[in-house]
């Protein structure tokens, strides 16, 4: 059926947008609003290709064509598009855009989805308007079923938009300990994580890598298979892992154990005399110290 497979998309944005630096800095500049529109408009326009915009090459340059598709004036959008890529909001070449840090910001409804939930509001309303006395237990008995369905997928939802808000902290996270920006390879790298970790996790390994001047993706997946070969897939597991090694760390090696008995401690004179003999050599015996034996001589002699 024609249109049975079609999906809507649409832009959400954090509470805290218009709050970023890189968006303020933009409506401060002469005609920032006009500018903020097309960066808005531009995310829009990349929705139905994950947050990519493609050259197709109708128009002169890229910036003209997304102009063109955004009905928007040429000089505005170029204005847009060099402030962009100065902030790291977007990474291009010559026949792809790619707007950064839009994964946690895509929505998306399937065609049969949408009918779904556009029949149910409707099958409600009829309800509403043609309950009489006589089938009111029936109606009331329906609207109960009706609203547990009702309830049941806004549940549903209010998961998946927890679980997006999940992976955007992780996204966050990413940039913000200087790993560059986010491009849909990487993210699909790290929600594919998350299918395994908690997203704490996830961010822990960020910050290991960044602590230690890795901050590369490949670092970070050599961090997390590890992780994984042991199991170290909560936030719980991995503390209590770093817990334990501080313990081994604070145990006596093998040497010292050998050589103090457990409990006893060596007196410090003791030290200090072994280290006297060893210095000074071995002691010599009666039988090798002239003095003792001229007085044996003479004690032999009567004298």
């Amino acid at each position: 059926m024609p249109g049975q497979n079609k999906r809507y998309f649409w832009l959400k944005l954090k509470d805290d947008f218009f709050s970023q630096k890189e968006i303020k800095m933009l409506r401060r500049i002469a005609g920032g609003d006009t500018y903020t529109i097309i960066y808005l408009k531009m995310l829009l326009l990349s929705l139905k290709n994950d947050g990519k915009i493609y050259f197709d090459g109708i128009a002169d340059n890229f910036v003209e064509e997304i102009a063109l598709d955004i009905d928007e004036d040429v000089e505005n959008t170029h204005i847009t598009f060099n402030y962009l890529k100065q902030k790291g909001l977007i990474e291009f070449d010559d026949h792809e855009l790619e707007m950064s840090n839009i994964a946690s910001m895509i929505g998306s409804e399937t065609d049969a989805a949408r009918r779904k939930r556009k029949q149910r509001t409707k099958e409600s309303k009829v309800l509403c308007d043609n309950v009489t006395p006589q089938s009111q237990l029936g109606h009331t008995e329906k609207e109960i079923e009706t609203e547990l369905e009702l309830e049941k997928d806004i549940d549903t939802e209010t998961d998946t938009e927890k679980e997006k808000e999940r992976v955007g902290v992780v996204f966050d996270k990413y940039t913000e300990l200087g790993f560059g920006a986010i491009n849909a390879f990487k993210a699909e790298q790290l929600s594919e994580w998350l299918k395994t970790f908690e997203p704490e996790v996830v961010v822990k390994s960020l910050e290991v890598a960044s602590n230690n001047n890795k901050a590369t993706m490949n670092y970070v997946n050599g961090i997390l298979n590890n992780w994984k070969q042991r199991e170290l897939t909560t936030m719980k597991k991995v503390e209590a892992e770093e817990k334990r090694k501080q313990v081994e760390q604070m145990k006596p090696s093998y040497q010292q154990r050998r050589r103090e008995k457990p409990g006893e401690v060596t007196p410090s004179w003791m030290k200090e005399e072994k280290r006297s003999e060893q210095s000074s050599g071995p002691a010599k015996t009666a039988g090798e110290d002239p003095e003792i034996q001229k007085m044996i001589a003479e004690f032999r002699n009567g004298g």
